[in-house]
């Protein structure tokens, strides 16, 4: 089990209204000191006491960061963490909102949101020279920006599969599924839940029965052909919570959604598994970005740095969300290997999809699916 050493988190841990890093006046003498220090630190760095940063909503995922990240964060230079979990459209709009002048300095969100914003020119461009744990990150676990340059981290992987109801399949005698052709199966006909394409689990679902059936991000007609052939009888759902709430009922006995929520449901007391079809699993992984013009510059690359060692990675596995680093799941013990699901060698069955070519095209596949899925 991994275990972290207990620190006072009474400045760090802090969940009240997000507030600007507060700056410290400086005198003439003190500020041409700073410039012509060696240090790599700027007068900015120099002033920030807290840092702004918005989580991606996972299990336990503000609770490892103030635990792990927040107190080293505190003792190395001198800075706060003020985190605050919320979801990727709702960091979006916030940061938007901020326009040139961001308060908010890292922002945890979906990859496919994180590209999107990025290729806009709102985030600052990653040096993994000063974060030297990213250079671990394979090529597919970031993003770069028209420049080449580092834009969007992947900090977890999400793969959309199957999930199943153990207990349910074994009482009624139905084989778990191994294949998105599987959906198709008479004995999962009104036990099933379908995610909608207004969640980005439901649009990488939309686009691999498109890719199983010749077709891709460019060419979605097969997928929502084979949509169609599975929808008759069983449930569509947005968000996650309404298929948690549909497996506690006893309505949906499989459902195809994320990895990381199998670990969460089992925690409640659930006997759901995830499937990782045999064709593979696209991702929608969760990502990290540096905003463009934030404060905390140095604080930002120390969080970074921290958050892809192997012991913090390790410590997410344990809470559910698999790791892009092959290096920290040696660290797992063989429960919480059991527990995640997810091996090393599965990180070579997930999909990369395009998501730039993705959020060109999904508007009208929303239409779309309004107009005709019922």
């Amino acid at each position: 089990m991994i275990s972290l050493p207990k620190f006072n988190q009474a400045s760090s841990n802090r969940t009240g209204p997000v507030s600007r890093c507060r700056t410290i006046a400086f005198g003439a003498a003190s500020a041409v000191a700073i410039l012509l220090s060696n240090s790599p630190l700027t007068m900015a760095d120099e002033a920030c006491s807290q840092m702004q940063v918005l989580l991606a909503i996972a299990p336990n995922h503000r609770e490892d960061v103030m635990a792990y990240i927040a107190p080293r964060l505190k003792q190395k230079l001198g800075v706060d963490i003020v985190a605050e979990a919320v979801g990727s459209v709702v960091m979006r709009d916030q940061i938007a909102a901020q326009g040139s002048n961001p308060r908010i300095t890292i922002a945890h969100w979906d990859v496919p949101i994180g590209i999107d914003v990025c290729d806009k020119g709102g985030c600052a461009p990653i040096d993994f020279n000063r974060a030297p744990n990213l250079k671990a990150l394979p090529d597919w676990a970031f993003s770069k920006n028209a420049a080449g340059q580092p834009v969007v981290l992947t900090a977890g992987v999400v793969g959309v599969g199957i999930l199943y109801n153990e207990d349910e399949l074994k009482k009624h005698n139905i084989a778990p599924p191994q294949s998105w052709s599987d959906l198709t199966r008479a004995e999962y006909s009104g036990r099933l839940g379908i995610t909608a394409p207004q969640s980005s689990m439901g649009t990488a679902a939309l686009v691999m029965l498109a890719k199983i059936n010749g077709g891709g991000e460019t060419k979605i007609e097969p997928g929502f052909d084979a949509t169609k052939a599975i929808l008759p009888k069983n449930t569509v759902f947005t968000w996650s919570s309404e298929m948690s709430n549909l497996f506690q009922l006893g309505d949906l006995w499989l459902a195809v959604n994320s990895n990381n929520i199998a670990p969460a449901l089992r925690a409640k007391g659930l006997p759901i598994y995830f499937v990782l079809p045999k064709e593979g699993s696209p991702t929608v992984n969760t990502g990290i970005s540096l905003i463009k013009g934030a404060p905390c510059e140095a604080a930002a690359y120390e969080y970074l740095n921290l958050y892809f060692s192997d012991e913090f990675q390790a410590l997410r596995m344990a809470s559910g969300t698999a790791s892009p680093l092959r290096s920290s799941y040696k660290l797992l013990t063989p429960q919480q290997q059991s527990e995640l699901g997810i091996g090393p060698d599965d990180l070579d069955k997930f999909i990369s999809l395009d998501w730039r070519a993705i959020n060109e095209a999904r508007p009208a596949w929303l239409e779309r699916w309004a107009r005709e899925m019922h």
